[in-house]
C-alpha cells in the first residue's frame, strides 16, 4: 500500500495531484507535449504509474485537468486584484501584468511540427481560455460604458488580439512591461493621463 502523504486520504490525493501538475509543468517548459509520456511524468513527480492512473486515465485528461487547475487559481487571484480597482484603464494594467507573470505552458503546451491534440482535448483546453477572456471582456465593456475606451471597439476581436500579444510576450519579453501596457491602452483609446498613460507631447514647439 502506498505511503499516505498528509493527514488524510483526501489530503494525500490533493498533494499527489499537485506533484503531478508541477511535474507536467516542468516537462512542458522543456519538451513538446506529444514527447512527454506518463512514465516521464510519474518519474518527475516521484509517484508510481499506478497512482498516475488512479488520478488520470491518460495524459490528455491530465493536461485538461492541469489547465483547469491553473485557470481556477489564476482567475481567483486576478478577480481579487480587480476587486480593489475602480478604473478600467488600471484594470487593464493589472490584467496585462497578471498575464505576463504566467508560464507560457499555462496558455498552450508546445507541440512538435505536425502534431495536433485530439479535437475533444483541444475543445476542453479552449474552455480554460474562455474563462480568462470573459474577465477581459468585462473590463472592456466597463471601460466603454464609462467612456474610458473607444466606444466602437469590437470586443471579441480586441480580446483575441490582446491575448495573442500577451501570450507571445510571456514566451519572450520583447517590450518593457510598462511600455506594453501604454501601447495596449493607447490602442483601446484610453484618455491620456488615465492610469498613468502619458499625455501626448506638443510637437508644434
Amino acid at each position: 500500500m502506498p505511503k499516505i502523504i498528509g493527514g488524510s486520504l483526501e489530503e494525500h490525493r490533493e498533494r499527489t495531484r499537485e506533484k503531478i501538475f508541477s511535474a507536467l509543468e516542468e516537462l512542458l517548459e522543456r519538451d513538446a507535449f506529444e514527447r512527454i509520456t506518463f512514465s516521464r511524468i510519474a518519474t518527475a513527480a516521484q509517484v508510481g504509474r499506478t497512482a498516475m492512473y488512479n488520478h488520470f486515465p491518460d495524459k490528455e485528461a491530465l493536461l485538461v485537468e492541469y489547465a483547469m487547475h491553473q485557470t481556477a487559481g489564476f482567475v481567483d487571484a486576478l478577480r481579487d486584484d480587480l476587486s480593489r480597482i475602480d478604473s478600467p484603464p488600471e484594470a487593464i494594467r493589472v490584467y496585462v501584468r497578471r498575464q505576463l507573470e504566467l508560464h507560457i505552458t499555462f496558455h498552450m503546451p508546445r507541440q512538435g511540427k505536425g502534431a495536433t491534440l485530439d479535437p475533444d482535448t483541444a475543445k476542453r483546453l479552449r474552455e480554460h481560455v474562455v474563462v480568462i477572456e470573459n474577465v477581459l471582456r468585462t473590463i472592456l465593456r466597463d471601460g466603454m460604458d464609462r467612456g474610458d475606451f473607444r466606444g466602437d471597439l469590437d470586443i471579441d476581436a480586441t480580446v483575441r488580439i490582446l491575448n495573442s500579444l500577451l501570450v507571445s510576450q510571456a514566451g519572450a519579453r520583447r517590450l518593457d512591461d510598462s511600455a506594453l501596457e501604454d501601447f495596449i491602452l493607447s490602442g483601446l483609446g484610453a484618455v491620456p493621463g488615465a492610469a498613468g498613460l502619458a499625455e501626448p507631447q506638443d510637437r508644434s514647439a
